[in-house]
C-alpha cells in the first residue's frame, strides 16, 4: 500500500549546499577554463606577449567566477535558514512504495 508523507525542510547546512553547487558548477567551470586557455593560446599566437600576460588574468577570472557563485549560494542558504525558521520551509511530498 502506498502512503504519502510530507517532510518540511527547515534548515540547510552551508557545506552540503555548497557541495551540491560545486556538482552543478563543475561542467561550466571546466568549459570556461578550457575556452579560456584556448582563447589565450589564440591571442598569444596573434598578439604575442599580450596573450601570455592575459592567461593568468583569464584563469583568475575563472576562479573568481566560481568563488562569487559559491558566495552567493552561501548567502542564499543563510537567508533561507532565517526565513524557514520563522515562516516554515519547503514541504516535500514523499510516497512510500512497498516492493
Amino acid at each position: 500500500m502506498d502512503q504519502d508523507r510530507h517532510i518540511e525542510i527547515r534548515k540547510l547546512t552551508i557545506p552540503s549546499v555548497m557541495k551540491a553547487t560545486i556538482y552543478f558548477l563543475a561542467i561550466p567551470i571546466a568549459l570556461f577554463g578550457i575556452f579560456t586557455i584556448l582563447g589565450s593560446i589564440f591571442i598569444l599566437i596573434a598578439e604575442g606577449l599580450v596573450g601570455l600576460m592575459g592567461l593568468p588574468i583569464f584563469l583568475l577570472g575563472v576562479g573568481l567566477y566560481g568563488g562569487i557563485y559559491l558566495g552567493i549560494t552561501a548567502l542564499i542558504t543563510l537567508i533561507y535558514n532565517l526565513f524557514a525558521g520563522k515562516f516554515g520551509g519547503v514541504v516535500i511530498k514523499i510516497r512510500d512504495i512497498e516492493a
